[in-house]
């Protein structure tokens, strides 16, 4: 046994931490070695590899749904309809579908900012079971996600495919600046692989992707790449059940405000009541844009077709928009219009159509054929003429939309709701295409102008949207927000295609220039200006091995200590699990500012022992 005196032991010299807290808050965010950075320089375990490939997976998956519910918004409100069929209780979805994602990208964004962080610093990309966690629930809710879209809602994928014919020039510049500026990371970390196989296939991927990257507008086809003086005019608005945006839909004064931004022409849906008067509505029944619950509550799921109007008229039909705010504006309403909004009433076909003659607009609307056994079944047709005939419109100014098996009305603007082939349209006489954006694709429409056949395009929300049917000369568009293209004098974006040539080229040389140069002076920064294979070979087994060493202090103390081999010891009866140790350390006298750290006396070569 041995007994140490320790009134013998003479003082040694005081050794301090030196703290780099930025390296703290790094390692300790992403991995919670918030009193071991300076261990985390080892080499990334293959584990730790694994980890970071699902992430980038991750960051990837929700950077496309993130876009996705961006340029979904053009339809977000048919979201928020469609799930009231299913749970029969209004909730604003896409705002809780887009809160949830925004969420989710901001925290892997700060994520693939700590990995990043980590690279460029030589650190381990070691990364907490708690994140690991977080990012695999969030890849499978990415998945689940897309399953449910393409399940109830498979149609708004064709919106991502037009908008990249928008966006696709951006997106390509943005991606090559991306990759450009992180080519000093990339070019480091490449230098140092030793494995010859690994270091040219990881070159020859990079510089694929970036040729990738460098010709990919040869496959983006923008109809905004235009002449100026080939730019189409304008498109005409319809105002979908009014500006309802603005307003509570298929009211007077939705199509009121129509008319105050500019609209065209009204569209709207018509149904035919029990005692045979056509009136605006575009539901099945009144629960959704009425207090029916209210007044009615046994019969809030009744067909609309089998209220009399007269029950109809005392229904409000404002109150509900400004309870569930269900275009995001009702914040922005004034006092005045609150209080009209919450005195409308469901107006008739009779009405609108007298707004529309005095105001000059076309009025375009489904009829909705009221149930087989209903007394006005076979009449139906007749009793909207007639209504509209009363409300002194021409015929020729009415886009007649219904196809049934009963009679057509003569008279009216007959519009198809498909696209056809031309041969087909010429032989009915239809000149006049009413179609949702899914159905139709731009040479189409190109075509269709070509043989003097108008093209509607429903339902065009955001100016983006607009703005590419509008440079491929689409006639009219059917939106909700009329006042949101008032004012527009020209698309958000348009250039001449030899513009457009000199900004991608200029764009791509600059971006292999840049990658070149970083390239040369990082060969030059870790091998000198010399070259050999011998001087390459021992520089990348010296970063091979970098990771691995320790500070000169740090190996002394433990090979005399007796713990050389630490750092490989399970240390979950320590109550930590396989964790770093200490610090390395740095004597800095005089600076009390930093914790001090003594030598353990067994350990001191100045000690003193005696034999018991």
């Amino acid at each position: 046994m041995f007994k140490m005196k320790s009134k013998m032991v003479t003082q040694a010299k005081l050794q301090y931490y030196r703290h780099n807290y930025c390296l703290v808050c790094m390692t300790g965010i992403l991995g919670c070695r918030w009193h071991r950075y300076k261990q985390s320089t080892r080499d990334s375990r293959k584990r730790d590899l694994l980890w970071f490939v699902l992430f980038v997976l991750t960051f990837l998956f929700i950077t496309f749904l993130f876009y996705f519910w961006l340029v979904a918004k053009n339809d977000y409100d048919d979201l928020n309809w469609q799930m009231l069929k299913y749970v029969k209780t209004w909730l604003p979805w896409y705002r809780i579908m887009l809160g949830l994602t925004c969420v989710s990208f901001g925290y892997l964004f700060i994520v693939m900012f700590l990995y990043l962080c980590h690279a460029i610093h030589g650190h381990q990309l070691y990364i907490h079971p708690v994140h690991i966690i977080l990012i695999s629930l969030t890849f499978l809710c990415c998945i689940a996600m897309c399953i449910a879209l393409d399940n109830q809602w498979s149609s708004e994928w064709t919106v991502i495919y037009l908008s990249l014919q928008i966006t696709g020039p951006f997106l390509q510049i943005g991606a090559v600046t991306i990759l450009t500026a992180l080519t000093w990371l990339i070019s480091g970390q490449w230098f140092k692989i030793a494995k010859i196989a690994v270091r040219w296939s990881s070159l020859l991927f990079y510089i694929a992707v970036m040729i990738g990257l460098y010709i990919s507008p040869l496959y983006i086809n923008s109809p905004c790449v235009i002449e100026i003086n080939q730019l189409p005019v304008k498109p005409k608005i319809i105002a979908h059940r009014g500006d309802s945006g603005l307003a509570p839909e298929n009211t007077m004064i939705s199509f009121q405000k129509a008319h105050e931004h500019g609209a065209y022409g009204f569209e709207s849906d018509v149904v035919i009541s029990k005692d045979g008067v056509p009136y605006l509505m575009h539901d099945s029944t009144l629960r959704r844009t009425t207090n029916v619950k209210e007044i009615f509550p046994e019969l809030a799921d009744q067909h609309v077709s089998w209220f009399n109007f007269s029950d109809v008229e005392k229904l409000n039909a404002g109150q509900w928009f400004l309870n569930t705010d269900p275009m995001w504006n009702v914040g922005d309403l004034t006092e005045a219009d609150k209080e009209i909004y919450s005195k409308q009433k469901i107006p008739t076909l009779t009405e609108m159509v007298r707004l529309a003659n005095k105001t000059g607009k076309i009025v375009m609307f489904d009829l909705r054929l009221p149930p087989k056994g209903h007394p006005y079944y076979n009449t139906s047709v007749q009793r909207t003429i007639e209504a509209v005939i009363e409300g002194g419109l021409d015929l020729d100014r009415l886009w007649w939309l219904q196809e049934t098996e009963l009679d057509k009305p003569r008279g009216v603007f007959m519009t198809a709701e498909w696209a056809q082939p031309v041969d087909e349209l010429e032989k009915n006489n239809i000149t006049n295409l009413n179609v949702r954006y899914t159905e139709i694709t731009a040479d189409q429409i190109r075509n269709y102008k070509k043989v003097n056949i108008s093209t509607n395009i429903w339902i065009v929300n955001t100016k983006w949207f607009f703005s590419f049917y509008w440079c491929i000369g689409t006639h009219s568009i059917t939106s909700n927000h009329c006042e949101m293209f008032q004012n527009m004098e020209t698309p958000v974006w348009h250039l001449s295609p030899q513009n457009y040539l000199i900004l991608w080229v200029t764009v791509d040389v600059l971006s292999a220039v840049i990658i070149t140069v970083i390239f040369i002076i990082q060969r030059v920064r870790l091998y000198g200006t010399s070259f050999s294979p011998e001087t390459i070979s021992l520089n990348a087994a010296k970063h091979k091995n970098g990771y691995k060493s320790r500070n000169m202090k740090e190996q002394l103390l433990r090979t005399e200590g007796g713990l050389e081999h630490f750092d490989d010891l399970d240390r979950t009866n320590m109550g930590v699990l396989n964790q770093p140790v200490a610090y390395s350390m740095a004597s800095i006298p005089g600076d009390s500012s930093y914790m001090p750290y003594r030598e353990p006396e067994a350990t001191r070569p100045d000690a003193k022992y005696e034999v018991e």
